[in-house]
């Protein structure tokens, strides 16, 4: 009896994850912080999926995305030339940041939408899916995501990204994440160190939104990525604005 109770409490321990603080765990996010300390821009593709179970939707687009290190804030730019809902094939979308104003054109609506996302000096957390289209999971510090997370190392399984190590983040319920996020997946690639797929889970599970960049590589950071590849695209002209301002704080 002694033998089997001993047999099974090795299978357990071989199969519980490495939670923050264990030396796996703490290697990865070491490495995601020093990749992210010398990250000036990236250049990739992006698959992004929302599939929606309360509303029964959803939906696909692909493109690539141009990620620039500024501050207070990062400039980015994401162009879906390929878009899909519900199986209905759809039309062009562009995502563009420039640190303070957010701009999403339509194709469909041939209407751009100019949103302010922050005062001038503010910093925003771009992990934040209120923010962005998809939370960017670059530049992020490693005591910014133990501020907000509890992280575990996840067991490898069938559906893992090949050469990544899948880090699982649940929320604190002292972080403000913990009232938008079931959980957060990161596929955190062994060479990159920086992820190239990350799952967000909310409302009980039934919203998921993937984003995956497939292509990612050592090849597509600090390519010299500038102000030149931020300006509005040329699709827009004749596109009509809307202009959404902050609140004014107190109102």
């Amino acid at each position: 009896m002694q033998v089997f109770l001993s047999a099974l409490l090795a299978i357990f321990i071989q199969n519980e994850a490495p939670a923050a603080g264990s030396g796996r765990v703490d290697d990865i996010l070491s490495k995601l912080q020093q990749r992210s300390d010398g990250l000036k821009d990236i250049q990739a593709s992006v698959v992004f999926v929302d599939d929606d179970q309360i509303n029964l939707s959803k939906g696909e687009k692909k493109g690539r995305i141009l990620f620039w290190m500024t501050e207070p804030n990062p400039h980015f730019l994401i162009h879906f030339d390929r878009t899909q809902t519900d199986g209905v094939l759809g039309q062009q979308e562009w995502y563009l940041f420039d640190g303070r104003w957010l701009y999403q054109g339509v194709e469909r609506l041939k209407e751009v939408t100019k949103q302010e996302m922050a005062r001038p000096g503010e910093r925003l957390d771009l992990f934040d899916i209120e923010k962005t289209p998809f939370p960017l999971p670059f530049g992020q510090k490693k005591d910014q995501i133990l501020k907000n997370f509890d992280v575990t190392l996840a067991l490898p399984s069938e559906g893992d990204l090949p050469g990544t190590d899948h880090l699982i983040l649940a929320p604190k319920p002292s972080s403000r994440m913990y009232r938008k996020y079931d959980r957060v997946d990161l596929y955190v690639h062994r060479d990159v160190h920086l992820p190239t797929k990350i799952v967000v889970m909310k409302n009980n599970g039934l919203e998921r939104v993937v984003a995956e960049f497939p292509d990612l590589s050592n090849q597509s950071i600090n390519t010299g990525v500038g102000e030149r590849d931020f300006q509005r695209p040329a699709a827009w002209s004749g596109y009509k604005e809307h202009v959404e301002e902050l609140v004014p704080a107190g109102d």
